[in-house]
C-alpha cells in the first residue's frame, strides 16, 4: 500500500517544515535545503509519485539522501516520524498564515500564540484594531493587511513553464495517435501568458470520436470531465485541467486564428473583417454578400484574406499589433535560436547544485557560446579569489566555450551594495537585484537602484521588480525613471527566464524599450536542468515586442565585450 500526494501538497510540506526549522534556529543550509527542494518538486514536469515509484528519486535535482528517504516514508506510511517529532509543540495553525505575503515564519509564530484561527480571522482581528498588544508594530500589521490583499488578488493560475510542459507531453500523447496531423496550444498558454489558467489544445484530425477517446486516456489523467463530439475536458492527477478541440483539417486554421488572440485582439479583427465584408470564426471566414465560404488550413491565410500580416501569437493582445499587421510593419521577433550566452548562472559557490565546470558543459551542449558565473555574492559563502581560480581553470579546461566570472549581489535597504568595490573591481560582470526589503515605499524605492546603478561596477539590473509569480507582488519603484537611468548609464535590465519570476514582465519590458533600454534574457540557473528554461524569458521579450538587436546575449563573446567593458 502507498499514499497519494500531489507535488504542491509535497512542497508545502517540505516549505512547512522549512518555517518550523527557522523558528527554531536551525542551520540556514538545512533551511535551504527543504526550500530548494520544494520549489523543484513543486515546478517538476512529472509525478512526484510516479518518480517514487520507478525508484529514481535521486534523478531530482536539489533532493538530497536524506529527504530523499522522507520523501519516501511518507508515500509508504502517509507521515514523516522526523517531521511529526521536529513540529510537535508548534501550533497547526501557524502554516495558515505563511500563505500570506510578507509573513514570515517568526511572524506566523506571533499570530497563531495570539489564538488567531485562521486567515480569515486575521483579517477580520485586523480590520476590528483587535491586535493590538499582540506584540506586532503598526508597520508590521500594516504590512500583514497589504499581504492579505495581495494574496486574495491571487487566482488559481498555473506558471507558464509548467503548463508549457503539461501541454508537450499531452500533445506528444496526441500525436501518437494516427489520423492527428496537427496539434497546438490554444488562449493565453499559446500567446505565452506568465501564468495561464486552464490548458487549452487543439488537434486537426477527420476522426474527432478516436482523437477524443485516445486524449481521454492521457497519461496521468484523473478523470474526465466531460466529452462530446468535438471537444473534451480532462482533469490530470495534479488537479490542472485540459480542454480539447477537434477541428477537420482544412479548417484548422480558422481555429487557430480564433481561439489564439486575446478578447480585445479577437474584437478588433472581426470589426475589421466586418468592415471589409466577413464574418470570423472557427467554422470558416463568411463572405457576407455571397455566402462563400473560406475554409484554411494555416491561421496565416485568415489574416491575408483581411490583407494583413500575421502577427506573432504573443503580440494578440490589441497594443498595435493589429495597426502594425495592416502596414505590413510587424517586427521581427527575437528567436531562441539567436541566444548566444546565459549573464545570470549560480554554482555550488553560492546557493547553486552544480560545479562550474557541470554548468559550462551544459551550457555548451545546448549550444552557447559562453555563461556568466554570477553567484550570490554572500560574503560568508565565497572565497573570491578561490573561485576566479576555479573559474580560469574551468576555462583552460573547457574548450570553445567562456565562463565569464561575475556576482549577483543584493542591494541593501540603506541603498549600499553588499560587498565592496574592491571585490566587485575583481571580477568582468557585477548583477544587482533586490533581494530584501521589498515595502520600502516608490520614492526610497527607485533611489535605492539607482544608487546601485551609478556605480560604475554595476553591468545588470537583475529580475529588477522583484515578483515572485503567485507569491509575491513586485516593489514599487518609479520605472521610467529608473528606465532613463539605465539608458543614459548605459547600464542593461535583465528579462529572467525563472518560471516563477519571469522577470521583467513583458509590459515593462516594453515601456523600457520604448526609452531605447539594452535587455540580457538569462535563465539565473541553480542546476545544470535549469539552463534549458531559456526558452521562456524569450517568450516575454517577444511579447514586450523585442527584436535580436534588443538582447546583448545575441552576440557573440567577442561583439558583447563591447557592451559590457570589463569582459576579457
Amino acid at each position: 500500500m502507498s499514499y497519494n500526494f500531489t507535488n504542491k501538497e509535497v512542497a508545502d510540506l517540505l516549505h512547512n517544515i522549512s518555517a518550523v526549522y527557522q523558528i527554531k534556529d536551525f542551520n540556514q543550509f538545512q533551511i535551504r535545503a527543504y526550500d530548494t527542494a520544494a520549489d523543484t518538486i513543486e515546478h517538476l514536469n512529472s509525478e512526484l509519485k510516479d518518480i517514487w515509484e520507478t525508484g529514481e528519486l535521486d534523478s531530482i535535482p536539489g533532493l538530497g539522501e536524506k529527504l530523499r528517504a522522507y520523501i519516501d516514508e511518507l508515500f509508504r506510511t502517509g507521515k514523516v516520524k522526523h517531521f511529526e517529532e521536529v513540529s510537535e509543540k508548534v501550533p497547526d495553525n501557524l502554516f495558515h498564515f505563511l500563505v500570506i505575503p510578507g509573513v514570515g515564519p517568526k511572524t506566523a509564530m506571533k499570530l497563531a500564540e495570539t489564538g488567531i484561527k485562521d486567515f480569515h480571522d486575521l483579517e477580520k482581528r485586523i480590520k476590528e484594531g483587535k491586535l493590538e498588544g499582540a506584540g506586532l508594530s503598526e508597520k508590521i500589521l500594516a504590512n500583514i493587511a497589504r499581504g492579505i490583499e495581495e494574496y486574495k488578488r491571487r487566482s488559481d493560475r498555473i506558471l507558464l513553464p509548467v503548463a508549457a510542459e503539461i501541454a508537450k507531453d499531452v500533445i506528444d500523447h496526441l500525436f501518437k495517435h494516427p489520423s492527428v496531423k496537427r496539434a497546438d496550444t490554444l488562449g493565453s498558454l499559446r500567446r505565452r501568458l506568465s501564468t495561464v489558467g486552464d490548458i487549452d489544445i487543439s488537434a486537426a484530425s477527420d476522426k474527432p470520436f478516436e482523437v477524443i477517446e485516445h486524449f481521454k486516456k492521457t497519461p496521468g489523467i484523473s478523470h474526465v470531465v466531460e466529452a462530446g463530439d468535438r471537444t473534451s475536458t480532462i482533469a490530470l492527477r495534479n488537479g490542472i485541467r485540459v480542454d480539447l478541440m477537434v477541428q477537420p483539417p482544412e479548417l484548422y486554421g480558422n481555429l487557430l486564428q480564433h481561439f489564439t488572440g486575446g478578447k480585445n485582439h479577437n474584437i478588433r479583427v472581426r470589426s475589421l473583417a466586418l468592415k471589409k465584408g466577413y464574418s470570423v470564426s472557427d467554422n470558416g471566414t463568411k463572405e457576407l454578400k455571397s455566402g462563400k465560404l473560406h475554409k484554411f488550413t494555416d491561421e496565416e491565410a485568415v489574416y491575408k484574406l483581411l490583407e494583413m500580416e500575421c502577427p506573432p501569437p504573443e503580440l494578440r493582445e490589441d497594443q498595435g499589433e493589429v495597426e502594425a499587421a495592416l502596414a505590413h510593419k510587424l517586427p521581427n521577433l527575437v528567436e531562441l535560436e539567436d541566444i548566444k550566452g546565459d549573464l545570470h548562472t549560480h554554482s555550488l559557490w553560492s546557493d547553486g547544485r552544480a560545479s562550474i565546470e557541470e554548468m559550462a558543459k551544459e551550457a555548451k551542449r545546448l549550444g552557447r557560446e559562453y555563461i556568466v558565473m554570477s553567484d550570490h555574492s554572500y560574503p560568508n559563502l565565497l572565497d573570491f579569489k578561490k573561485r576566479l581560480k576555479e573559474i580560469e581553470h574551468v576555462n583552460d579546461s573547457v574548450e570553445g566555450f567562456r565562463v565569464i566570472s561575475g556576482l549577483e549581489v543584493n542591494i541593501n535597504a540603506d541603498m549600499t551594495l553588499q560587498v565592496p568595490d574592491e571585490i566587485l573591481q575583481m571580477h568582468e560582470v557585477i548583477l544587482v537585484s533586490i533581494h530584501t526589503a521589498f515595502r520600502q515605499p516608490k520614492e526610497e524605492m527607485t533611489k535605492r537602484i539607482i544608487r546601485a546603478l551609478e556605480n560604475p561596477n554595476v553591468d545588470i539590473l537583475s529580475h529588477p521588480t522583484g515578483r515572485m509569480l503567485l507569491e509575491r507582488e513586485g516593489i514599487e519603484a518609479d520605472w521610467e525613471v529608473i528606465f532613463q537611468k539605465v539608458k543614459d548609464l548605459g547600464k542593461t535590465l535583465e528579462i529572467n527566464a525563472f518560471p516563477n519570476r519571469l522577470d521583467l514582465p513583458d509590459n515593462l519590458v516594453r515601456k523600457a524599450k520604448e526609452y531605447g533600454v539594452r535587455f540580457s534574457i538569462d535563465t539565473d540557473s541553480h542546476h545544470i536542468n535549469h539552463l534549458s528554461l531559456m526558452e521562456y524569458g524569450v517568450s516575454v521579450a517577444r511579447r514586450g515586442w523585442c527584436v535580436k538587436d534588443d538582447i546583448v546575449n545575441t552576440l557573440p563573446l567577442a561583439e558583447l565585450k563591447s557592451i559590457l567593458k570589463d569582459v576579457k
